[in-house]
């Protein structure tokens, strides 16, 4: 499932990069992943993910409402968080490192810049560290 959710991640992202916004079908497909996951997991505690991602997007939801992050990117790592559990919030700080070092070398060319290639690369990052 870890391969699945990269390779939409990775499509999400490509999208991103060419026209600055991704598709809803990206976040709806993470998220019944995800609740697919949560069912035949047996050793799941559902309520404590559920309030997480609750957590995951109130944090977000507040970004969003400020014009710093994208209605997509929200809605994914959202989506994201029922799957990962608490690792989400590595991903998040993984994915944010990563975008303030390309925003850093990017900044000059372009005034937005989409997000979503770095939660690519920080789930790939928090997947392989945890393990296959």
């Amino acid at each position: 499932m870890k391969i699945l959710i990269l390779i939409l991640l990775f499509i999400a992202a490509v999208e991103d990069m060419k026209k600055m916004e991704v598709g809803n079908i990206y976040p709806a497909s993470v998220f019944i992943i995800s609740l697919v996951n949560m069912f035949i997991s047996p050793y799941t505690y559902t309520k404590l993910i559920l309030l997480n991602a609750l957590v995951v997007f109130a944090v977000l939801f507040a970004y969003w409402l400020v014009g710093a992050m994208g209605g997509a990117d929200v809605k994914v790592l959202t989506a994201l968080s029922l799957y990962t559990g608490f690792d989400i919030w590595k991903i998040i700080l993984i994915s944010c490192v990563f975008f303030v070092i390309y925003s850093i070398a990017l900044r000059r060319y372009r005034e937005k810049l989409p997000f979503m290639p770095a939660v690519f690369i920080g789930s790939m990052v928090v997947f392989l560290l945890k393990g296959w």
